[in-house]
């Protein structure tokens, strides 16, 4: 049987010696299967409907489909919701920053990099290939040298070699790393159609990061009221909705 407390031990000890660890099935592949289509169904597939982001980033080649977790609320939950898992991995008090989902063509890479700061603990998380063929993510075997820093855009100057490890990763895997610290990206062209990524960043409350929670969106952290009717008040439902989908 499947040990999700197990694993969480394993995954810390791992991210403590090297800097990052795989998460095989942080998510059932079934639920990212259902992530995945709910992404589709509220943005849609074609570059002629989508209505997120239809562009080429600093990362990639090819145009992509994109979504910025706070342009789309599903997506800003799915990143709010993971923040105790996090803090579990990794033993630190963290706090959401942001999140992107992508989905790159064929042929396409996503070029080597470290990430800003808002990234210090990050998540590649796998949703799904068309094709059903893994694309590894590369890691860096060691921690990126401070006089080798990224130019703008945080991808690091021409000639920087460094040793890397090729990750295989099936839908609902996940790769937990040090985002601001260790090159990663796609190095291998897509061999699918297409293939669909979500990453998660994270900063430690008490770290020197800390200032980049809820990606310094604050109006995000807001206090909440709801209002209920006076005492005796007549009160009639505005729309009648079932519990129950059957």
């Amino acid at each position: 049987m499947f040990d999700r407390l197990k694993q969480l031990e394993v995954l810390r000890k791992s991210f403590e010696t090297q800097g990052w660890a795989l998460a095989h099935q942080m998510f059932p592949a079934e639920v990212a299967a259902a992530m995945l289509f709910q992404f589709q169904r509220g943005l849609g597939n074609t570059p002629e409907t989508y209505t997120g982001i239809w562009g080429k980033g600093p990362f990639t080649r090819e145009f992509c489909f994109e979504s910025y977790a706070y342009h789309y609320p599903f997506h800003a939950g799915l990143l709010w919701s993971l923040t105790p898992y996090m803090q579990a991995l990794t033993g630190k008090e963290l706090l959401p920053t942001t999140s992107y989902f992508r989905v790159y063509r064929k042929g396409d890479h996503c070029a080597l990099h470290v990430d800003r700061a808002a990234a210090e603990y990050a998540i590649s998380l796998t949703l799904g290939y068309s094709d059903d063929i893994s694309w590894p993510l590369w890691v860096s075997k060691d921690a990126v040298r401070e006089d080798a820093r990224m130019k703008e855009g945080g991808l690091l100057p021409d000639g920087t070699a460094m040793s890397m490890l090729r990750i295989p990763m099936q839908p609902g895997d996940a790769v937990i790393y040090d985002g601001v610290n260790r090159l990663h990206g796609r190095h291998d062209p897509n061999p699918n159609e297409w293939s669909a990524h979500l990453f998660y960043d994270f900063v430690d409350r008490n770290g020197p990061y800390a200032d980049q929670a809820f990606d310094r969106r604050d109006e995000f952290v807001q206090p909440s009221a709801f209002h209920f009717p006076a005492p005796g008040a007549p009160t009639t439902p505005r729309k009648k909705v079932r519990r129950h989908t059957r």
